[in-house]
């Protein structure tokens, strides 16, 4: 299983640098690779694109840069 994970763990932290705009071509073609052949990845971006989808209904506002990278270690270390 721990094979498994460390590629899917680098996925899900592609998945947030693609859902904020932060890509390469390589990087989106290596990943919807990898998305059609692992289910739980897969799920794992669905769950993150809504999210996003969700956030973006709300108005703007502004939070520290700080605070946004405090925020995505968080998530990041919870996957």
């Amino acid at each position: 299983m721990s094979g498994k994970r460390d590629p899917c763990t680098k996925v899900i932290q592609k998945t947030y640098m693609i859902l904020e705009e932060e890509r390469s071509e390589s990087m989106c073609e290596s990943l919807r690779i990898h998305l059609d052949e692992c289910e739980a990845c897969a799920k794992q971006y669905k769950i993150l694109e809504d999210l996003v989808s969700l956030c973006q209904g709300f108005p703007p506002e502004e939070i520290p840069e700080d605070q946004k990278q405090r925020m995505k270690k968080k998530l990041l270390a919870a996957l």
